[in-house]
């Protein structure tokens, strides 16, 4: 479970960030061909120049609409479940005493995979583009 954290809230991160930055240039650049295509409308007669505005203009909105931030977010949040339930993971296996009753440690990894479950069963799917980047950071060390 401790691994499988590791990777899945290193995955979700790498989401998060490209989600993040690709929801942006997905109104930034519209806006600035609309902007662009609109100013040349009013210098330049040509009809032409208006349309692209307006196409460029309607694809800002419907990005802005859609909300590409709220995947981010959404990814950011199982990156950080993660995140905590590996930290978690990690002080109980340092907690356990070796003279523990085996009864009581099978508890708290119920326990603990339980939460993990939970956390599972509401996630978005990360796209694997985003995993293979997490596993490469990983087995770099470039990840904590």
């Amino acid at each position: 479970m401790h691994e499988n954290c590791l990777y899945s809230a290193q995955a979700y991160f790498e989401a998060s960030k490209r989600s993040e930055r690709w929801g942006r240039l997905m109104i930034f650049l519209p806006a600035c061909a609309s902007a662009t295509s609109g100013f040349m409308s009013a210098l330049a007669s040509r009809p032409i120049w208006g349309a692209v505005s307006a196409v460029a203009g309607a694809v800002a909105a419907t990005a802005s609409f859609l909300g590409g931030a709220k995947k981010s977010v959404d990814f950011l949040g199982s990156a950080r479940a993660y995140t905590v339930l590996r930290h978690k993971i990690k002080l109980e296996l340092q907690l356990i005493p070796q003279a523990e009753e085996m009864e009581r440690v099978v508890e708290r990894v119920r326990l603990l995979n339980e939460e993990y479950l939970q956390i599972v069963s509401t996630d978005s799917p990360v796209p694997n583009r985003s995993f293979e980047l997490a596993r490469k950071r990983i087995q770099q060390g470039r990840a904590a």
